[in-house]
């Protein structure tokens, strides 16, 4: 995510965890927009896993978790429960949704509420409660493509609000790229946080699944008729010239491929 490597997210979590607002108790993070309905587009196709959930969903669902983590001095939580709401239109994605997930600290719960549409204008927003003060960032996901800029974040302390500024001199997405560019050249496999780590990434997929699976949006790839086909939509058969090396199972009358993979404790498809 480019807003995880921009200088105003840094300043966020520097705002969260020196204690600005004391302890954080709610976030609301929201991204959603407007999209005409075309069931041929990855917006509403099924079978390009549409849906806002998977889109920019994905963007308050990481926030969420980059501000419950900060609470706690880490670079990011993963919540203990999930659950979720939304419209699941005729094509069977989630056209608009939200989720409302917990996080347990050794300073109390935190509640993020996250909100994401494709059908919805949004927001856009991100606020955080604290037990003394709140903070309020208009402009969070940083989508300047074409220059940087002025940033502001507001927070409330004891009555009083004062202006975080934050100036830019490029694109959000340019402090990605140099942030993957920085972490090459120092020979590290991930870029420093809050930057996305391989980890926070995963844990951010599996809330989002968490988030799909509540309102019962599964995708094509994900059922058993299309298990039977590679990804590039052939059946599964084995070549003729494959050097596999096979043999025999009591009782199963099919030879084996020597190479077993083993699996277990899979609560879904998309998590395994």
């Amino acid at each position: 995510f480019m807003y995880r490597c921009h200088p105003q997210t840094a300043k966020l979590v520097e705002l969260i965890r020196s204690g600005t607002v004391g302890q954080v108790r709610m976030v609301q993070a929201t991204f959603g927009f407007q999209a005409g309905f075309n069931p041929e587009s990855r917006l509403y196709n099924n079978k390009l896993a549409g849906g806002g959930i998977l889109d920019v969903g994905t963007y308050a669902v990481s926030m969420a978790r980059l501000i419950a983590g900060a609470a706690q001095g880490k670079p990011f939580a993963d919540p203990a429960d999930v659950v979720g709401l939304g419209r699941v239109g005729e094509s069977k994605v989630d056209e608009y949704a939200a989720a409302v997930l917990k996080f347990n600290t050794p300073a109390g719960e935190i509640i993020a509420q996250c909100a994401t549409a494709v059908a919805a204008n949004l927001e856009n927003t991100v606020r955080i409660v604290g037990s003394e003060g709140s903070i309020f960032v208009p402009n969070p996901w940083t989508a300047d493509r074409e220059k940087g800029g002025t940033f502001k974040i507001h927070v409330t302390s004891k009555g009083k609000t004062q202006e975080v500024v934050v100036e830019t001199d490029r694109t959000a997405f340019s402090y990605e790229a140099d942030a993957v560019a920085d972490a090459v050249a120092a020979g590290r496999p991930e870029p420093a946080s809050p930057a996305m780590t391989w980890d926070d990434t995963l844990g951010n997929l599996r809330t989002l699944d968490r988030w799909r699976s509540a309102l019962g949006v599964t995708y094509h790839a994900e059922t058993p008729e299309a298990g039977n086909l590679t990804l590039a939509g052939e059946p599964l058969r084995r070549r003729v010239d494959a050097p596999m090396l096979y043999g025999r199972v009591p009782h199963l009358d099919k030879p084996v491929s020597r190479f077993v993979l083993g699996c277990d404790n899979q609560h879904s498809f998309s998590y395994a």
